[in-house]
């Protein structure tokens, strides 16, 4: 096998150490320059032998994590506010979860495609056991990008048997719903898209109403979800678009990037349009899911009944499994072998959900999750008081936050603050997710104690300081 050196390649800097602060607490632990020098041969034979795709994001390796806590094999622990990208909601490495996981193993059964298997049953009852009743049929798959394909199949599928011509998905800008073709068509950033080239027809987009960042101008919420909607959909006219070929809705319940929920207003009055039109409504749960916003679903903070939803990431906080749920006569509408997938409720991973949600609700996951939230809330609004010209908003429900940095001062380094605040936080002991968007978001486990959370928030803190003080 041909190996070719690290120093050939461009497209990966080779990571560079800094001094070094000691830091030891009772939740941190930071002992050399991060990364540590041992670990970069891992690096560089990484930056090697992977695509510069998923370069760049962190230099820290990992060793090993539990609860809230990531190591490296070097002496060096960090609270983690990113769950592995909002993944382990119950917590790394959560003891029961691994027995789940051996106690499978041991089985002997290990993978049986879309074989009937009494796991696959026990998997589909506790995930109907959390879900609205009305959410009837499940169905496995592997990655959320994977759950939305399967969503965007059902909408259209649902529209072709009311009209032939009924194919037309809405979503909304700045959306993220994964990176295969259909999901980033769903998606709100165009950039996002230019690979493609020639792109599938079908796609729309109007503004979300993040009213932090009002597509209309205006400063605040006003009450104004409705005029809001109204203006999205006159766009859609003005291009043409006709209202009643549109299958179905597609919306993360939080956009990922921000943060950013719509207000109550806004989903009443895009419920009340859908509805009489057979338009169906999808909720992208993917990391809003498994009690991140202090509810099972973030979808239970409104009043609504989606006819889709699509699940994945904190469903197991370890192994990979999606899931669509949606209303019996949807679902059914593809026929048999229509839509399944290698990997369909696999055992291993059913394993890992069923006791993923035992844990959920055994250790009270999801009321400690809302719990932190006025706690998570007030730590952020001081921030926010302490650094107003860099601090736009902080906005979020639960444990799922975001920093807004695109305050009113301008600055050449605006644009990557969020990176830099993130890389000083790594060397101060805490992992932060920078959404190259501007924005910091925060998704620490549901486990976090209050005083981890709000340590980590004291290292934010300092870390805005230092990079901001020239500002």
């Amino acid at each position: 096998m041909h190996h070719r050196s690290a120093n050939a390649l461009h497209h990966r800097p080779r990571s560079t150490t800094m001094s070094t602060q000691t830091i030891d607490t009772e939740f941190r632990t930071i002992r050399s320059p991060i990364p540590h020098p041992d670990s970069q041969p891992i690096l560089d034979a990484l930056a090697a032998e992977e695509p510069r795709s998923i370069a760049g994001f962190s230099p820290v390796v990992w060793d090993h994590a539990q609860g809230f806590q990531v190591h490296d094999a070097h002496g060096n622990k960090w609270i983690d506010l990113t769950s592995a990208i909002i993944l382990a909601n119950a917590g790394h490495s959560h003891p029961h979860i691994a027995q789940a996981i051996k106690d499978q193993l041991d089985t002997g059964l290990w993978q049986h495609y879309i074989n009937p298997a009494a796991m696959r049953l026990k998997l589909t009852r506790a995930l109907r056991d959390i879900l609205p009743d009305h959410l009837e049929r499940v169905l496995f798959l592997t990655t959320g990008s994977e759950a939305v394909e399967c969503a965007i199949k059902l909408m259209r599928l649902h529209g072709q048997s009311i009209h032939p011509d009924k194919i037309h998905i809405l979503s909304f800008h700045n959306a993220f719903h994964g990176r295969t073709m259909a999901a980033q068509m769903a998606g709100g950033f165009d950039d996002q898209k230019n690979w493609m080239g020639l792109r599938p027809a079908g796609f729309h987009h109007i503004p979300f109403p993040d009213c932090n960042r009002c597509p209309w101008g205006k400063p605040n919420y006003q009450h104004c979800g409705r005029e809001c909607l109204e203006r999205g959909l006159q766009s859609l006219r003005d291009r043409n678009i006709d209202e009643d070929k549109i299958a179905g809705v597609i919306t993360e319940t939080f956009q990922g990037p921000t943060v950013s929920f719509m207000p109550p207003d806004f989903l009443d009055a895009l419920t009340q349009w859908a509805a009489p039109r057979d338009i169906l409504l999808t909720f992208d749960e993917i990391q809003a899911g498994f009690g991140r916003t202090g509810k099972w679903f973030a979808f239970e903070h409104f009043n609504v009944q989606p006819d889709i939803v699509a699940l994945g990431k904190g469903m197991t906080s370890s192994l990979p499994m999606s899931a669509v749920a949606a209303r019996r006569s949807i679902m059914d509408l593809a026929g048999p072998s229509d839509m399944s997938s290698t990997h369909t409720g696999n055992p291993l991973c059913a394993a890992a959900v069923i006791a993923n949600i035992e844990v959920l609700r055994d250790e009270h996951l999801v009321d400690h999750a809302a719990q932190m939230e006025s706690v998570l809330r007030d730590a952020l609004a001081d921030l926010q008081q302490r650094f107003p010209h860099v601090i736009r908003s902080v906005v979020g429900k639960g444990l799922a936050w975001a920093i807004d940095l695109s305050g009113p001062v301008e600055s050449p380094t605006l644009p990557d603050l969020d990176k830099h605040i993130a890389a000083r936080c790594r060397e101060l002991g805490v992992l932060i997710i920078p959404t190259g968007r501007r924005t910091l978001k925060i998704a620490p486990p549901l486990c976090i104690t209050e005083p981890a959370l709000l340590e980590a928030v004291t290292v934010i803190a300092q870390a805005l300081e230092e990079q901001t003080a020239a500002l």
